[in-house]
């Protein structure tokens, strides 16, 4: 039975090969002909003889063209239609053109009459949805100075320091050079304060050396208009906007140095949440590069979003008592800088419809 089972494969194999054969033999020569085909198109459209284009072509435009080819293929059969008076049919095939190749744009070699009728259509994508991730570094700006200490002898200083964020967008083309952007971002933001004093008592040399570094969490929703500079494969682009933030976390840590020998000691993560505001907005400026892939594009953005408004809570400013009588800190009122570095995601879905 084993012998038979064998043979058996065997015959199928041998059976499959010989019908497959005839098949694959075929494809190649029927590309070839296509290719053949497009070449006399062109033969015949230099010639002005344009009635037997579309018969030369229309066979071919569904399987027989490379990519290429393809769009030759259409340009030549839209061009036909034209000189043949067929407005019509130049339509219809132009439709089917920006439904197939949504991101084509115009070569410097395209005839004037295959522009005019493509500069009809929309040919920018309705919307596009995208994800996004990246890294930012958050500068807390002054705008009035608090502290335990003497403050007219104490030395302040505030440090960036790194965060992440990620998200979703949504873009839509409002015209050819215009997006409206609107995302949902989350993230973290890093930074730290320093207060120094210094003073003699009793002939020592006693410093207060205090640092508190805090780590925030929020969520923003940027909404902001981007200008495209077109070039060709990669774009250019400046934005502008404004972004709301809403506060879902803020956690710190304070140490304290109390003699130059001396180490610091440090306290434990605390919950900063309860002293800073929950509603954030700021005024955002940026710019960044666009490179444009079938059904999408990449974007690499930067963004400066600029603190518009003072995130501590002002009426529990000295609520918290560990921090002011164990490590000399209290909170100053800052807004948030934020610089960021992103990598975009979009798909964008396109529409073509002629122009009113």
């Amino acid at each position: 039975m084993a012998i038979k089972r064998k043979r058996s494969h065997a015959n199928a194999i041998l059976f499959l090969i010989i019908f497959a054969l005839p098949v694959f033999s075929v494809l190649p020569a029927y590309s070839q002909d296509c290719g053949a085909q497009l070449q006399e198109a062109n033969n015949l459209y230099d010639q002005g003889l344009i009635e037997d284009i579309p018969g030369l072509l229309l066979p071919c435009m569904e399987e027989g063209f490379s990519r290429s080819q393809r769009i030759e293929a259409y340009k030549l059969l839209i061009l036909a239609y034209l000189f043949d008076n067929d407005q019509v049919s130049a339509e219809t095939t132009m439709l089917d053109f920006l439904r197939k190749f949504p991101e084509y744009e115009i070569l410097p070699g395209d005839p004037a009459e295959f522009v005019y009728l493509f500069e009809s259509y929309r040919t920018t994508s309705v919307y596009s949805i995208g994800v996004s991730v990246g890294f930012n570094m958050t500068d807390p700006r002054l705008i009035e100075p608090f502290s335990v200490l003497d403050v007219e002898n104490t030395s302040l200083q505030n440090k960036m320091q790194g965060g992440f964020q990620l998200g979703l967008g949504l873009a839509r083309y409002v015209s050819n050079n215009m997006i409206l952007n609107a995302e949902l971002l989350f993230s973290s933001h890093q930074y730290e304060f320093s207060d120094f004093y210094s003073t003699f008592v009793d002939g020592a040399d006693i410093i207060n050396n205090v640092t508190y570094t805090e780590r925030l969490y929020k969520f923003d929703v940027p909404v902001s208009v981007t200008y495209e500079i077109l070039a060709k494969k990669i774009h250019y682009y400046l934005r502008g906007g404004v972004s709301f933030s809403g506060i879902i976390g803020a956690r710190g840590n304070a140490s304290r140095v109390y003699a130059r020998e001396s180490s610091p000691f440090t306290s434990e993560t605390l919950s900063m949440t309860e002293f800073r505001k929950k509603i954030l907005y700021s005024a955002v400026a940026g710019a960044g590069i666009m490179y444009k892939v079938p059904r999408g594009m990449i974007t690499l953005d930067f963004r400066a979003n600029f603190g518009l408004k003072n995130i501590v809570r002002e009426k529990e400013r000295y609520n918290n008592p560990e921090l002011m009588t164990k490590y000399n800190y209290l909170d100053d009122d800052f807004s948030l800088n934020v610089f960021t570095l992103s990598a975009n995601y979009y798909f964008s879905f396109y529409t073509p419809s002629k122009q009113r």
